[in-house]
């Protein structure tokens, strides 16, 4: 597992977030709440997304090997009060599962899950001009290859007061296609630009993501407010 791009960024014991969410420039949505804790082999993360008596819980585990993370497995649940809406769960390590395009095969080393991003997005080469490519899983048989690339460093004003970041960009890649294809494609696509504290350990102050595949499409906000 030394060879995976997500580092251990040293994420506190206990270590609590909570975030507000927006769609372009209505009041905010819903609230993510973020707490991740220590095992005897990594992290454990559970995060939850509320809008009234609507939830989302994503319960993680990531295994730590010498200075690198791994996401090993995945539990999400959405409840509409006191009803099941669905359950999806997943263990990534050491198994094979069914991939599209693949057939039968293990999943990417660097893959994460959408919400590990809150976890495995702080341990990745923050060096301005740094670029990796990383494995987004999305649900079940479905992932797609995304580049992420290292910034300027910015400060970005929060609740907390202003705070120094470094800009990610992440991008997804066509692979396959020409390469001026693809360039110009993942050049119309949104892409998502995340913000992490500067100082170790990087925890995520700020995610602009989009909403639709058109650039028109209004931006969502996830930004840290404790």
């Amino acid at each position: 597992m030394s060879n995976t791009v997500f580092r251990d960024p040293g994420i506190p014991d206990g270590e609590k977030s909570v975030y507000t969410v927006s769609i372009g420039d209505q009041p905010p949505a819903l609230d993510v709440v973020s707490v991740t804790g220590h095992d005897a082999r990594g992290y454990t993360s559970v995060v939850q997304l509320i809008a009234g008596e609507f939830t989302v819980t994503v319960e993680q585990r990531f295994q730590r090997t010498a200075d690198r993370l791994r996401a090993t497995h995945y539990r999400a649940e959405t409840r509409s009060g006191a009803t099941l809406v669905s359950r999806e769960e997943a263990n990534f390590l050491g198994t094979p599962h069914l991939q599209i395009g693949t057939g039968i095969a293990p999943f990417p080393t660097d893959l994460m899950p959408l919400a590990a991003g809150l976890t495995l997005l702080r341990g990745l080469d923050l060096t301005e001009g740094a670029e990796t490519n990383i494995a987004l899983w999305l649900a079940f048989s479905v992932h797609i290859p995304v580049n992420a690339k290292v910034e300027r460093d910015t400060v970005i004003e929060t609740p907390l007061g202003p705070i120094d970041c470094r800009q990610v960009r992440l991008r997804p890649r066509l692979s396959g296609l020409h390469t001026m294809l693809e360039k110009m494609l993942t050049g119309f696509l949104p892409p998502v630009v995340v913000h992490l504290e500067a100082t170790p350990p990087h925890r995520m102050i700020r995610c602009a993501f989009p909403t639709g595949p058109m650039p028109w499409d209004p931006r969502g906000v996830l930004e840290l407010v404790t």
